[in-house]
């Protein structure tokens, strides 16, 4: 599959998402505490602080760029959906409040990036263990007589 369409996909999938938590959120909790905004523009928005975030994720398949570069990309492009969608919407109040969502936004950007860097990197090593048990079978093999198995 093209890059491209794994950027549309992703990003649609990431819009439906946002836009069932941001639905979730306004019926839980924001409910009549936003009267600057309609649902629509509430549910419009989630969907596109979904779909930056999981279209963005595509970066991580530009085999040509590095493990940094792929994660510098993707958290400054999540991180500009915040700021760009939480303060207009009014969604976290400028100070404090912001300060706490930014500091729980790397904290767990920084948790989700550590726990799917190691687990590739245990997946790897399963995989290059298989391949050095396979190529070691294999020059068994090779040393053997003909007829011996």
């Amino acid at each position: 599959m093209k890059l491209r369409d794994k950027f549309i996909i992703n990003s649609l999938i990431g819009f439906v998402i946002g836009m069932i938590v941001g639905v979730i959120i306004w019926i839980f909790l924001a409910g009549d505490s936003e009267p600057d905004h309609s649902l629509l523009m509430h549910v419009i928005m989630s969907g596109l602080h979904g779909l930056i975030p999981v279209g963005a994720a595509t970066v991580f398949e530009i085999e040509s760029w590095g493990l940094t570069k792929q994660t510098v990309v993707h958290a400054l492009l999540t991180l500009a959906s915040i700021l760009g969608i939480d303060i207009p919407m009014n969604w976290w109040k400028p100070g404090a409040e912001l300060a706490i969502a930014l500091v729980c936004y790397v904290v767990a950007y920084t948790i989700i990036w550590l726990v799917n860097y190691f687990y590739w990197k245990i997946t790897v090593r399963k995989m290059n263990e298989e391949l050095q048990q396979l190529h070691e079978h294999e020059k068994d093999q090779d040393t053997k007589p003909n007829g011996e198995s």
